[in-house]
Order: structure tokens, then C-alpha cells, then sequence
């Protein structure tokens, strides 16, 4: 039986039935207030979840530290349609996908700051996202689907909003306040500690108050469910710091001055690909990785009513990410044996300003609200690949390895600058509400060519680019009661175009390969709809979408032009080819029973087309069904939660044998949670308990059957975690 039959009506139904066997999970904090949800992230500000036309995704505090969440990729483990991408033994995670988009078309914000973006060049150079430490997240909201009419250029696949604590989430009414969790995870014997402290400095006008918070986590590879031994090894460290300081002025505004650093590094010995393909001479390959982030972010958000808005948000903030990746390639079965030691380096500056208001006009009969903002943001961007190769017998050493000359850029060094505006109007009464919105963007891509560039590079054009956009998006809700609601939204995307595609540089003599500029390169454009029907109750809430999105102009890296005839060279060149269209449905539903019960469950099922090649597109990830059930004591100290995971075959480009695809597999989850005293909670884990032997199709993507290195990638099997968790 497939996942589709599977996910079926009926079979749908039955399987609700079966999850109200006894489990047990803490209730989900959010269905204490069922009828007031607020999210931030769709409309900046926050919002009743009636008056959003679109499918908001939340996770607490609460339930990162229930399911002993230390990663990305734990994070939204159990949200169908939200998944991690991930880039192999060595670099993990890069960054999210949504509904079949991912990579740097998802905008990744901490704090309201959009992050870096990836950027990978061949096999051992990945600056990936991966910048998220758990233990500094507060909430994480996620709007799916193409949000650039707030957003801009970064989000036409959506929006992962991650938001660190103030000071009030640790006081909880105290005046000083703190707490502490380490967690331990066998899958890839991994530590996590982490403390956060907080305290306020009086409570009338002019309050001051400060969080500081420090996490580290360290660990090793993951086990594989599919070998019994670790052939990839890796050793990894994270450090992060999180500074905070909240003051409230005597006109009723807040000032928040915050610094995040994060720090981290990684050693890998990647042994399953030795003796195979590109790698049939390599004897070792080595990693040595690491990675610094620091934003610094200055908000002031004036509260107080004025003729002209009722609140304001401005915020300032820097943002420097820096990557640097040294490989050893020893080569001790090629004819003439040598040692290459390959060095990366990607550093990226961003800094913006935003300024967002908004305006309540309450008439007679209808309620009008306005939100306009404004956008500025400059980034430089460098990167730069080095190597040496060292013959062994001899020592000889040389910068000349594989027919590239090193050192070697692989765009200009290059600047970024985004500019935008938008206007959002809601009107509404007890029945409907009509959302209209539109935003102008302009995005200009400066180049600095210097020396390194153009040794390779001297005969070529670099490009410059200057792009306006228009992003417009029509809402309307219909409030059928208090807790139900049915909505229908258009929106509008785009993305314009990369600074590593519009100015690709390659060469390498050795393959008769070039790659060149495309001055002609266009922004990408989505156009979506959102229908839906939602449910908030005090003791259940239900969810159920259907999207369909068409994306135009999407840009494909490196597609081979042929052989010019000029200088005998096969060029390579990113160009607009692509277009795809994407539409699934999504659900959610999560219902408190008597006996302290409860049952939740989400779903996720889509489509993707190449219609250029009328193809399946293998971004979307497969059909997938997420059933679980909690039983919580009477006097709330103790809860068990057991979650099951259904998930299906993906969609492949290539239906040939040759490319690998994983089968269906299911998956039991085990939690308790056990509070001790009024400081103290344990919790325990106990995920796959089956041992099932499994895949994640966003890791494995592309790859070929025979590739030596699946068996690393399979999933670990039965594996168990422990937290303790101390709060004062």
C-alpha cells in the first residue's frame, strides 16, 4: 500500500481513532489561549491568526524542549512540508525548504535580521545557514509559501522567522530569573548545555532590564541505521552567545540592544568515498571547518498612540558571517602520488535599517487597519578558493592543481544593495476582512573586480545589475463564527538574481571548461493561491489549505552551452530555464479528549512539475503524515507523547534505476516528561523504535544508486536522548 492510499479519507480517519491510544505529551501551550493565537511573522506586527489569509506554522519553547530539539533539523520534525536541506556527511544542514523551495530562496530571519546566504562551489567548499542554535529560540514562526510583498526578493518560497527571549520570558512577573538545560543525544552522542539569567532594574517608567543567555553543543557523526560501523567520522563544537538589554522610556516606547555570536567548528574524516569515481586514487580525505557569526541589532518600538500611527518598529543591525574550509585530498594511488590541501574562504557584510508602522481607524461599521514600512540593506560579499599540491616522493610543491591555478575567485568580490517599500490595507467587519497589499523593490548587484578575478577572468565582462520589481497580494477572509474562518489569498513573488550566477567565473583549462556572465539574466517570479479553512476552539483546533503556485524564469547554474568555436572551450552559463509549477494540500488538526487525552496530527501531500521538461520536480519532498497522541497527569507533572511519522516515495526528475530513492518508511517516537519539583524536569526520549532503516529524501536528492556514500547518509536507528531542565 502507498502513502496515498494511505493518506485517504477513510484511512485518514482511521487513523485518528487509532492515535487516541494511551501516550502522552504536555498540551501544547498554544491551545490554552485558543482564540487569540498571535503571530508575528505574516504581517510583521502582531496579529490575531483570524485576520491572516495564509498557513502560519508556530513552535514554541516549549515544545523544542518537550521533543529535546538541539537542530535544525529537529526543529520541525513533525511539520509535513517544512524540511531541512542538507549537503552530506561532512556539512549537514544548508538551509530549509518550503513546500518544495528551499536554499536561498527561503528568507531565514533570527530577530527580524535575515541571515546569510548559502553558497557552495564543487565538493569542498559550503557555506551553508546553518545558524541556528535551539537553545536560543524563543519561537519560531513559518509562513509558507511566496511572501515577498513583505519580504522582498529573499522570500518567494516564504519565510522561517526565528525569535530569541527578552527578559519578560525568563521573569515571568520575578525580578530576577534564570534557567538551565543539558540534554544528551545518542544518535550522534551529542551534549547540550545551555543557560540563560535575567533581571530587571525597577518596574515603574524607565525600566531597564537585561537577558544573557550562552549555549554550546558538541557531538560527533551521526550513527547509520544502514552500516554498522561510522565510516564518515566527524568531531563538532557550537558556541553561542546571546546579550540582550530592553529599556522602556518615560513616553511608554522600548529601546532593545542585542548581540548574538555563534562560533563553531568541525573535523571529518570522510572515508566512504575513497577508492570510488573522482576518488579511486584518494587514500585520505580530511575536513577542517569553521564558521563565525555576530549580528548586532538596535530596535526602537514606540507603543504610545500619536494622530498619525499607533505603534512603529525601527531597526537597525549588522551582520558578518564568515566561512572558512580546509580540505586535504592525499592522492596515494595516483601515478605520480600527491597530497592537495584545498582552502575556502566566503565572508558576507549586511547591514539595514527598517521601519515598519501601523495605523487602526475604527468606523462605524468596518475596522481599518494600515501598515506601510520602508527597507534598506547593503551586503559585500567575498569568497576565495586556494590550493597547493605537494608531491609526495619529492615535496615539490606547486599552486597549479588540476588545471586551475590557485588562488581563484569564483565571482567578482561584489556588492548588494535592496531597497523596498510596502503598503499593506485591511478592512474588515464581524464577517469578512479584505487584505491588499503591494510592494516596490529595487535590487542593484556592484562588482570590484580585483586581480585574483581577473587572472582568470580578464577577457570577460562582468555585470552589473539594476532591477525593480512590483509585488502585489489580495486576501479576503470569511469569519463564518468566532472560531472558524475561510480564506482565499493571491501572492506574488520574486527573487532577483544571484550575485554568484550573474557573475559565475570558471576556469579550468585541464577540462576544456569555461564558465561566463549572463548579463541577460531576469528575476525569478511566482504567482500563488492560498485557499483555506481554519478552526480554533478552546479544546481543539483544525486546519486544512490547498496551494497552488506557478514559478517563472527560475535560474539554473552552470547549464552547458556547447563548444564555442572561438576558443575550443565548452561554456557553461547560468541562464533562465526553468519553469515549474507546485500545488498540494496541507492540514493540521490537535484535540484535547477527557482524561487528560490528547490527539494532534498534520499532513502534507504536493505536486511539482518541471514544465520546461514536463517532469516531476524533486524539490518537493514526498507525501507525508505526522499522527501523535499525549496523555498529561491530573495534576499536570507528568506527560508521555508518542508520535508516529508515515512517509512516502518522492517524486524523481529521473525515474531511471540508476538514481537512488528511497522507500517508504514509519516511524515511532517516544517522550516523557516528568516535572520533579517546581525547579526541576526530566525528560526522556526514545525516537525510531522500530529501528527502521530510513532516508530523508532532502539528503539524498540527486544522487545515484551506487554512490558509496549512501549508506552514511541513511538515518539513525533506535536512538534514546535525556534532558534536565532547572529553572529559578
Amino acid at each position: 500500500m502507498n502513502l496515498r492510499t494511505l493518506l485517504s479519507p477513510v484511512s485518514l480517519l482511521g487513523l485518528c481513532g487509532l492515535s487516541v491510544l494511551p501516550a502522552v505529551a504536555e498540551i501544547p501551550p498554544r491551545l490554552q489561549t485558543p482564540l487569540e493565537e498571535i503571530v508575528v511573522v505574516a504581517n510583521k506586527v502582531p496579529r490575531s491568526i483570524h485576520r491572516i489569509a495564509a498557513n502560519v506554522s508556530v513552535l514554541e519553547k516549549q515544545e523544542i524542549e518537550d521533543t529535546l530539539s538541539t537542530s535544525m533539523r529537529d526543529l520541525f520534525q513533525y511539520a509535513p512540508g517544512i524540511d531541512t536541506e542538507s549537503a552530506g556527511t561532512r556539512f549537514g544542514e544548508e538551509s530549509f525548504n518550503i513546500r518544495g523551495i528551499g536554499g536561498n530562496r527561503v528568507a531565514l530571519l533570527i530577530d527580524g535580521v535575515p541571515l546569510a546566504d548559502q553558497f557552495d562551489v564543487g565538493r569542498f567548499s559550503n557555506a551553508t545557514r546553518d545558524f541556528i542554535n535551539t537553545g536560543l529560540v524563543q519561537r519560531a514562526e513559518v509562513l509558507h509559501g511566496p511572501a515577498s510583498t513583505l519580504y522582498g526578493s529573499d522570500a518567494i518560497g516564504g519565510v522561517v522567522a526565528m525569535y530569541t527571549p527578552d527578559p519578560d520570558d525568563v521573569l515571568r512577573g520575578q525580578r530576577h530569573g534564570g534557567n538551565a538545560l543539558t540534554t544528551y543525544r545518542d544518535g550522534d552522542s551529542s551534549h547540550h548545555l545551555q543557560a540563560t539569567l535575567a533581571s530587571e532594574l525597577g518596574k515603574t517608567a524607565g525600566a531597564l532590564s537585561f537577558i544573557g543567555g550562552a549555549a554550546i553543543r558538541e557531538g560527533h557523526e551521526f550513527e547509520s541505521g544502514s552500516v554498522a560501523d561510522r565510516v564518515d567520522t566527524k568531531d563538532y563544537s557550537r558556541r553561542s552567545l546571546l546579550l540582550k538589554l530592553v529599556a522602556d522610556d518615560y513616553a511608554g516606547h522600548s529601546w532593545r540592544l542585542g548581540y548574538i555570536h555563534q562560533a563553531s567548528d568541525a573535523q571529518s574524516d570522510l572515508r566512504s568515498m575513497l577508492g570510488s569515481g573522482r576518488f579511486r586514487s584518494t587514500t585520505k580525505l580530511l575536513g577542517d571547518d569553521e564558521a563565525t557569526l555576530d549580528l548586532l541589532t538596535l530596535e526602537y518600538d514606540l507603543n504610545a498612540l500619536t494622530p498619525w500611527f499607533d505603534s512603529s518598529l525601527l531597526r537597525s543591525y549588522h551582520l558578518r558571517s564568515d566561512v572558512e574550509q580546509n580540505t586535504i585530498d592525499e592522492r596515494g594511488r595516483a601515478r605520480s602520488p600527491v597530497s592537495i590541501d584545498r582552502a575556502f574562504a566566503f565572508q558576507q557584510d549586511t547591514t539595514g535599517v527598517e521601519l515598519n508602522l501601523q495605523k487602526q481607524i475604527n468606523g462605524d461599521r468596518l475596522v481599518h487597519q494600515i501598515g506601510a514600512g520602508l527597507e534598506f540593506q547593503i551586503s559585500d560579499v567575498q569568497e576565495q578558493r586556494d590550493a597547493t599540491q605537494t608531491s609526495l616522493p619529492s615535496g615539490q610543491t606547486t599552486n597549479a592543481v588540476l588545471g586551475e591555478v590557485f588562488p581563484v575567485r569564483d565571482f567578482p568580490n561584489s556588492e548588494t544593495t535592496k531597497s523596498g517599500a510596502y503598503l499593506e490595507y485591511t478592512v474588515g467587519d464581524q464577517n469578512w476582512s479584505l487584505i491588499a497589499a503591494l510592494r516596490a523593490d529595487r535590487f542593484k548587484l556592484g562588482v570590484r573586480p580585483d586581480d585574483i578575478y581577473l587572472e582568470d577572468n580578464a577577457d570577460v565582462d562582468v555585470v552589473s545589475l539594476d532591477e525593480f520589481d512590483v509585488s502585489p497580494k489580495l486576501g479576503l477572509i470569511y469569519h463564518l463564527n468566532d472560531r472558524a474562518d475561510v480564506y482565499l489569498q493571491y501572492a506574488h513573488g520574486f527573487r532577483a538574481p544571484p550575485f554568484e550566477d550573474a557573475n559565475i567565473g570558471l576556469d579550468i583549462p585541464l577540462f576544456n571548461i569555461r564558465a561566463i556572465p549572463n548579463p541577460d539574466l531576469k528575476s525569478e517570479s511566482s504567482n500563488g493561491v492560498d485557499v483555506g479553512f481554519r478552526w480554533i476552539g478552546e479544546k481543539s483546533r483544525f486546519h486544512l489549505g490547498y496551494f497552488r503556485t506557478r514559478y517563472d524564469d527560475f535560474i539554473e547554474t552552470k547549464v552547458r552551452l556547447g563548444l564555442d568555436p572561438a576558443s575550443g572551450r565548452i561554456l557553461f552559463q547560468s541562464q533562465n530555464l526553468t519553469n515549474a509549477k507546485i500545488s498540494g494540500v496541507e492540514a493540521g488538526w490537535e484535540f484535547q479528549l477527557p482524561a487528560n487525552f490528547s490527539v494532534n496530527g498534520a499532513l502534507f501531500v504536493a505536486n511539482g512539475t518541471d514544465l520546461q521538461n514536463q517532469r516531476p520536480l524533486d524539490s518537493v519532498g514526498p507525501d507525508q503524515l505526522v499522527v501523535g497522541a499525549a496523555w498529561r497527569s491530573a495534576e499536570g507533572r507528568r506527560t508521555i507523547r508518542v508520535n508516529g511519522t508515515l512517509s512516502g516515495k518522492a517524486q524523481v526528475s529521473d525515474p531511471s534505476p540508476s538514481f537512488f530513492r528511497p522507500d517508504n518508511y514509519a516511524l515511532v517516537d517516544l517522550y516523557y516528561s516528568e516535572q520533579l519539583s517546581r525547579s526541576w524536569t526530566l525528560r526522556a526520549a526514545l525516537q525510531n523504535l522500530t529501528n527502521e532503516t530510513y532516508w530523508h529524501w532532502s539528503s539524498v536528492r540527486g544522487l545515484e544508486s551506487n554512490d558509496p556514500i549512501l549508506a552514511t547518509l541513511a538515518r539513525p536507528g533506535r536512538q534514546a536522548s535525556m534532558s534536565v531542565n532547572f529553572v529559578w
